[in-house]
């Protein structure tokens, strides 16, 4: 949700340790891989840059789509380890006191009762700022780790998923927000006529409730879902408060904006009730083509298939098997048989074109994810404004997992960021406490 014009600014760190970055100069100077170190400096550079959240996706998995096992992604580190970043927050939370953090977890593995419980509990540990991004799982490896092999049918872990959404929303609903009486005189602790049983017995679920745990401190935690597809969009109309957005241009981005809407006004919610945070890779340039020069030079510390790995591993296809100069045209049928990331590939398509490689494709995509923006600091923010106000100004941007990280983040903060606050787009300090209190100012 956002009730206000301002750009909202989030950064994704799912792959800031995987998918080739861990190389890069940023891991450098801390005592181990995976230092939480690292972590809790990223988040204090979030703080600085009045930043609204940092993200985390995931996926239980080994992938093992690119030549059929595990070796090429362990090898090279594509999209592998995944650590379960959750324990990093309470770490995270302490030296940036204003920044929220949105962790992933699946509908499709997880229990409603489970989730609520325990993304009710970190809002109390971090004061107000989690964000729980609902996911489906589309990755048969994930599936088989959770005893399901083959992976669930789509359009039975979107019927799940609704109703695992709807469990969760009446849990954090049983205990009303003035529950705590806190009497020392005569010790009453709680008004027991405010918690309620919610009695839900569905298709999947039977949860007797209540929740035992204190309303959060921003009422509840926020709800991410980021599905492009028709169900996933659907889904996010119903319960979401924020969306990330992968589109490779403005007419995608639009595009997406107007169906969402659509959406939301079948479950009976105004645009404002969900907000958009488009992903983007902003590159400073500060003479022509050097910002393609520093990605020239990334590029040729990465093995010449990795981009087929990492089209593999996001699109479940094996293109180990595939010769690279087929057209992404040709591959569609494929890749929609997934029952996975369809629609991040569908518009891929459209924005590239059918007749653009594979190899080429993928060799793209490990450098722009999404949209990329590259310019000076002053053409970029030009750039981001046009965007936000000609897709309804409702939310803001998030960065992509970029080729130095931290270095284009703090790159963002130290210059982009100035430069939207000097006109009035964003922040230059926090509205509040919480995460919802900050997304709404």
């Amino acid at each position: 949700m956002s009730e206000s014009e301002t750009i909202h600014l989030a950064v994704d760190l799912s792959f800031y340790h995987t998918d080739f970055v861990w190389q890069r100069a940023g891991w450098r100077g801390y005592p181990r891989y995976l230092d939480p170190a690292y972590y809790e400096d990223i988040a204090r550079l979030a703080q600085r840059g009045v930043l609204d959240l940092l993200f985390f996706g995931e996926a239980a998995e080994t992938p093992e789509n690119y030549g059929g096992d595990h070796r090429a992604a362990v090898e090279w580190g594509v999209r592998w380890p995944k650590h379960d970043m959750l324990p990093m927050i309470p770490l995270m939370s302490r030296v940036a006191p204003n920044v929220g953090f949105g962790v992933t977890m699946s509908t499709t593995y997880h229990h409603p009762f489970h989730v609520a419980r325990l993304f009710s509990s970190m809002d109390w540990v971090t004061g107000g700022r989690m964000a729980w991004n609902s996911v489906t799982s589309g990755y048969k490896n994930e599936a088989a780790n959770w005893g399901f092999d083959p992976i669930q049918p789509k359009d039975l872990r979107y019927r799940r998923a609704a109703e695992h959404m709807a469990v969760v929303d009446k849990l954090w609903s049983s205990v009303e927000p003035d529950v705590a009486v806190l009497d020392t005189e005569t010790g009453r602790f709680a008004d027991p006529d405010k918690v309620h049983l919610i009695h839900h017995h569905g298709e999947f679920f039977d949860v007797r409730g209540p929740l035992p745990v204190l309303p959060s401190p921003q009422g509840r935690p926020m709800v991410v879902q980021a599905g492009m597809s028709a169900a996933g969009m659907d889904l996010a109309g119903r319960f979401a408060d924020l969306q990330f957005v992968i589109r490779r241009d403005l007419e995608g981005m639009q595009q997406h904006r107007a169906i969402l809407d659509q959406a939301l006004a079948r479950h009976g919610r105004s645009p404002r009730e969900l907000a958009c945070l488009f992903s983007v890779r902003p590159r400073i340039e500060e003479t022509k083509g050097d910002a393609d020069e520093r990605d020239r030079r990334w590029m040729e510390s990465v093995p010449p298939n990795a981009g087929l790995i990492e089209l593999s591993n996001v699109l479940g296809v094996d293109f180990s098997t595939l010769d690279g100069r087929m057209p992404l045209g040709e591959v569609t049928e494929a890749v929609r048989a997934q029952q996975g990331h369809f629609g991040f590939f569908e518009d891929a398509v459209r924005a590239e074109g059918p007749d653009m490689t594979v190899e080429e494709f993928g060799r793209k995509y490990i450098l722009n994810q999404a949209m990329t923006i590259t310019g000076s600091v002053t053409e970029i923010v030009d750039e981001l404004e046009r965007i936000h106000y000609e897709t309804g100004a409702n939310g803001g941007f998030i960065l992509e997992g970029c080729g130095e990280a931290p270095g284009e983040m703090r790159d963002f903060v130290e210059h982009i960021v100035p430069e939207l606050q000097r006109r009035g787009l964003s922040k230059k300090e926090y509205a509040g406490t919480t995460l919802r209190e900050n997304m709404n100012a």
